[in-house]
């Protein structure tokens, strides 16, 4: 957060890069822990401030470095139904951006691979497919 109210976009990267290797480094069946102390800890301020603009505005930010570091920890996040649905408990703002993030992604590229991973583990919430549907996904 301080990072962000400084518009420190290196420091936030660093941040949001070191929680994933974090994550990468533990063991599978304890990668479910670390999606709940996120949750828990409400990493994208989704519960505290009742919307997703804290994790909106990172995604906006005009940093390719920064877009890769954000949805290496939202394809974290959603590896497990219960970071699904932290991630979709206000809208599906956060999905609706990242496939706009896929879209500008170059082919092949590691981002559209997290991007995809995102938006394939959030399609086990029904009211997802209508939004793929509508942005031409499916």
């Amino acid at each position: 957060m301080k990072a962000k109210d400084e518009n420190n976009v290196e420091n936030i990267i660093e941040v949001l890069l070191s929680l994933r290797v974090n994550a990468l480094q533990i063991s599978p069946e304890l990668r479910r822990n670390l999606v709940n102390e996120l949750i828990k800890n409400d990493m994208f301020l989704l519960t505290q401030n009742k919307n997703n603009s804290f994790v909106l505005d990172l995604l906006k930010i005009s940093s390719h470095g920064l877009k890769h570091a954000i949805c290496a920890l939202i394809s974290v996040i959603a590896s497990t139904v219960k970071g699904v649905e932290y991630l979709t408990q206000v809208d599906l703002a956060i999905a609706e951006h990242v496939i706009e993030i896929l879209k500008e992604q170059e082919d092949g590229s590691v981002t559209q691979r997290f991007c995809i991973a995102i938006l394939q583990k959030m399609s086990v919430k029904e009211n997802t497919i209508e939004l793929f549907v509508a942005k031409g996904l499916i």
